[in-house]
């Protein structure tokens, strides 16, 4: 069982600025640019848009990137911000946005995850909006791994009755969007899966496994900052029929 990860290079850091209202003690969050894994604040799984929307480090001045990544391909255009702090109410945060010349575009919509249950494990943004155009962004309870790849997004979720649940989905907006409780987001999956199981945990390395109809379907993630990676393979009779690397992925601390 092996996944050509790209594992080599050594992620870069993430300064402690106002992005660290939204990064999560709980998980990990890194998208892979021009052959190198960063660490980010946030990652946005689009439900009502075929886009991946990644919050970059913070540089030069506060200076962030946006980055907005299509759906499949994940090819990638982004846009300069800075992000203000969070003004709580009941429950809910907005982060705004703003330009370089400091004028409001936007904002960061998450849920306080104290009012998450059973509990939050992955950052709790349910929204980016910039200009006029909302994306809601994919969020469960109990998320363990949620990630992109070039031609599909997949999240792993931990429930008390099924164990490890897989979800994959295709062509996000072809997708009916459903709503999930304390105001995240989803779709109706191309596939699921319950019943799966953690194979492996060894060196900060996290090995999911699902049988599905005489196929097997290993998601494989790394929640080591300094040798991230991961990606999903699926197999029948032994015989190799998928294989996929993460362009970006949140994966939680927690097994």
């Amino acid at each position: 069982m092996r996944l050509a990860w790209a594992l080599a290079v050594i992620v870069a850091a993430v300064p402690m600025a106002g992005d660290a209202q939204l990064a999560s003690e709980k998980s990990i969050s890194l998208v892979k640019r021009d052959g190198h894994w960063t660490a980010v604040p946030l990652i946005c799984d689009a439900t009502n848009r075929d886009r991946v929307f990644v919050l970059g480090a913070p540089g030069r001045n506060g200076q962030m990137d946006l980055i907005s990544f299509a759906k499949p391909g994940l090819s990638a255009q982004r846009v300069s911000v800075r992000l203000g702090p969070g003004d709580p109410g009941a429950g809910q945060i907005y982060y705004p946005l703003f330009n370089l010349v400091g004028r409001e575009v936007g904002n960061i919509h998450a849920i306080n995850p104290g009012m998450v249950e059973p509990g939050a494990t992955t950052p709790a943004v349910t929204a980016i909006t910039l200009g006029r155009e909302t994306t809601n962004c994919r969020f469960a309870a109990q998320t363990r791994v949620l990630a992109v790849t070039a031609r599909r997004s997949i999240q792993i979720v931990r429930t008390e009755r099924n164990g490890y649940r897989y979800t994959a989905y295709s062509f996000d907006t072809a997708l009916p969007e459903t709503s999930q409780p304390w105001g995240g987001h989803d779709n109706r999956p191309s596939l699921a899966i319950d019943g799966g199981r953690l194979v492996d945990q060894s060196n900060g390395r996290r090995v999911y496994e699902f049988t599905n109809r005489g196929f097997v379907y290993r998601v494989m993630v790394s929640v080591r900052p300094d040798h991230p990676g991961g990606g999903v393979e699926v197999t029948q009779d032994g015989r190799n029929v998928l294989r996929e690397a993460f362009g970006a992925y949140t994966a939680a601390v927690v097994p």
